[in-house]
């Protein structure tokens, strides 16, 4: 078969791209011509730009969830040639497989990314644009709540993380956003939740698993932080994890509960925790003389107050310093008092201007009114890159935009 993929450099496209390929399909794609760090993932496909493109009535073409309304999807619906959308695709051509699906708010692709790692044997899709379609049985996807995407799916085995409203652009009441994770719930077959989390416990699903700290959830696990180790307790059995923070320690027990409903082992699955990566675009980490300087995708308030912790824990005794990107004007205006309450953690905050994807536009007046209620000074990405970096301080460059590309700038000026 040969692929066609409309937004082939999109995190959830080049996982895809990636996994057709290996499967042994020709993969080819379009996208903007603007380098994008999943770009390391298509070595093996033919990538073309808008304004150079070679479209064939016989490609099967796979539209992204962002293409959806571009002018090369009209034309292609134009020409009537074979189409479907992303997530559409996902839940056809994966329809026979062992069908797991990770959702949530928060730690979505860390905790899918833990579990392609603990389990036996899978096909994949991660967030972070990873992929890999070696195996013919399980399939592990990291699924999108935002415009109800993951409601395409039926999956055997649900990993509902958190509910934490988000994407107001499309989900404009909070009940709504609560509504979209419970209709995924009734889709599954088996669910297993965060029940400690205060809208996932709204979830009607007769027959779900829940966990937590919690003694009135179905599985009671425990965690404590010594010597820059973590270690997590469930079920009798003790596993170090290589992470830092309450947010890890609940993506791995879920990541943990999934293996076990699978039959894997305590054994199997602490001989692989030693393999246990965090995904792109989170917590990458740089050293320079005594200060760190950190890039995560840390895009809404909750994540933020996870990194801080993350950060806070490994490096107790350095001052923190944030230089946060917001991600959409919607996001920013619906969640900007949380977000106040989030940056206030930091010992001082800088801000760049709020990235606007291709949903919307740049509003110059909102922007000035939301950065003056949150008492911070916006810079721009050359200041940002040349910051002075102050001894015994780390520098956490923050959000879902193009933030990475100041981190990268920053690391090829110093020539890691």
């Amino acid at each position: 078969m040969i692929f066609y993929l409309v937004g082939i450099k999109g995190s959830g496209m080049s996982a895809l791209a990636k996994l057709l390929a290996q499967q042994g399909h020709i993969v080819r794609g379009v996208d903007i011509e603007d380098y994008v760090y999943t770009e390391n993932n298509l070595t093996d496909c033919k990538v073309e730009c808008f304004n150079k493109m070679s479209l064939k009535s016989y490609y099967f073409y796979i539209i992204g969830n962002a293409f959806i309304n571009h002018s090369v999807t009209k034309y292609i619906k134009l020409m009537r040639y074979y189409y479907i959308e992303y997530a559409r695709f996902i839940a056809w051509y994966f329809k026979k497989y062992n069908f797991i699906s990770v959702a949530g708010s928060h730690g979505k692709t860390t905790t899918t990314k833990m579990l392609s790692t603990l389990y036996n044997s899978s096909s994949y899709l991660i967030g972070d644009g990873t992929g890999s379609g070696l195996d013919k049985f399980n399939f592990i996807i990291e699924s999108c709540e935002y415009k109800n995407s993951f409601l395409n799916y039926n999956p055997n085995v649900c990993l509902i993380l958190n509910i934490d409203y988000d994407h107001p652009d499309f989900f404009i009441k909070r009940d709504d956003y609560i509504e979209a994770f419970n209709k995924l719930a009734l889709k599954s077959k088996i669910v297993v939740i965060n029940g400690d989390d205060v809208n996932a416990k709204k979830i009607i699903k007769k027959t779900y698993i829940t966990y937590g700290l919690d003694k009135e959830n179905d599985i009671v696990f425990s965690y404590i932080i010594d010597n820059g180790k973590m270690l997590v307790t469930i079920l009798g059995r003790a596993f170090t994890i290589p992470f830092l923070g309450k947010h890890y320690a609940y993506d791995f027990v879920g990541a943990y509960l999934v293996c076990k409903l699978a039959g894997i082992t305590d054994d199997e699955i602490d001989n692989r925790i030693k393999m246990l990566e965090l995904p792109k675009r989170r917590m990458d980490e740089l050293t320079i003389n005594d200060s760190v300087v950190i890039h995560d995708y840390a895009h809404h308030p909750t994540e933020l107050k996870s990194v801080y912790e993350s950060i806070k824990l490994k490096y107790p005794n350095k001052k923190i310093i944030c230089i946060f990107q917001p991600h959409t004007i919607s996001r920013t205006i619906s969640l900007k008092s949380e977000f106040k309450s989030a940056l206030k953690l930091f010992d001082s905050c800088y801000l760049l201007s709020i990235f606007t994807s291709i949903r919307e536009g740049l509003n110059q007046t909102i922007e000035n009114e939301v950065y003056e209620f949150w008492g911070y000074t916006c810079i721009s990405k050359l200041d940002a890159i040349n910051i002075n970096l102050e001894p015994n301080t780390v520098y956490l460059y923050a959000g879902a935009g193009d933030i990475d590309g100041v981190f990268l700038e920053i690391k090829n000026k110093i020539k890691v």
